[in-house]
């Protein structure tokens, strides 16, 4: 029987070990020795691999005809950022009554709401992708993004309510989608000592962190 990933749950490797990301749970973690093994073994096409622990972790749930379905995220190397670009973005009023709004109404649902709910939400609220091939250059799109992206964070400035990365990116994802903007948000972690983050990201392109904060984090998850 083939067996895949659980589809809320992710994993990255590093330091030579796996990270997971369970969204369902809110918590990242670590497998046991013998589990990670296990699981790495299965994954690298080891069919034979005994997965039992792993099934009755629910870790890994039975995916008939499935294949290749327990990979690590895959998604483009930042190499630029929005802060680290000129950006002639001004500053509106109903930029900064949308960004207070939406930052205010995150953060009650981060305090009141299962991360897994709040991330469906987003994701169903956003455009499935950027204007039709054709419709709109891509020099254009990213034009666009950058102006943006820049609104929200000179509007953030003015929003009293104390920075956080998860708490941001969520709200720059749904200004964005106000407007039509696709964008992803990149969960990211390092170890020793473990640290979690996450921002915004376009192709190559960050939005609402440095390249080199951005590549300091392994990506494990990207919405």
């Amino acid at each position: 029987m083939p067996y895949a990933l659980r589809n809320d749950l992710s994993f990255c490797r590093v330091d030579d070990h796996l990270i997971f990301l369970d969204i369902r749970n809110d918590r990242y973690f670590r497998l046991q020795n013998n589990l990670e093994r296990s699981f790495v073994a299965y994954a690298n096409g080891n069919e034979d691999t005994d997965v039992g622990d792993l099934v009755k972790r629910n870790i890994l749930v039975e995916a008939p005809g499935s294949q290749d379905r327990v990979t690590a995220v895959n998604i483009e190397c930042p190499v630029r950022s929005a802060l680290e670009q000129s950006c002639q973005a001004k500053l509106h009023l109903g930029s900064l009554i949308d960004v207070f709004i939406t930052v205010c109404s995150i953060r009650k649902q981060l305090r009141t709401r299962p991360l897994k709910s709040i991330l469906d939400a987003v994701v169903a609220s956003r455009p499935n992708e950027q204007p039709r091939p054709g419709s709109i250059s891509d020099q254009a799109v990213e034009q666009l993004l950058l102006e943006a992206s820049g609104e929200f964070r000179f509007a953030r400035a003015y929003t009293p309510v104390e920075t956080r990365c998860l708490l941001d990116s969520l709200a720059m994802i749904k200004f964005l989608a106000r407007r039509k903007l696709h964008a992803s948000i990149v969960f990211g972690v390092t170890s020793d000592p473990f640290s979690a983050h996450c921002w915004v990201q376009a192709g190559d392109l960050v939005l609402n962190d440095t390249v080199g904060h951005a590549n300091a984090h392994t990506p494990i998850r990207v919405i």
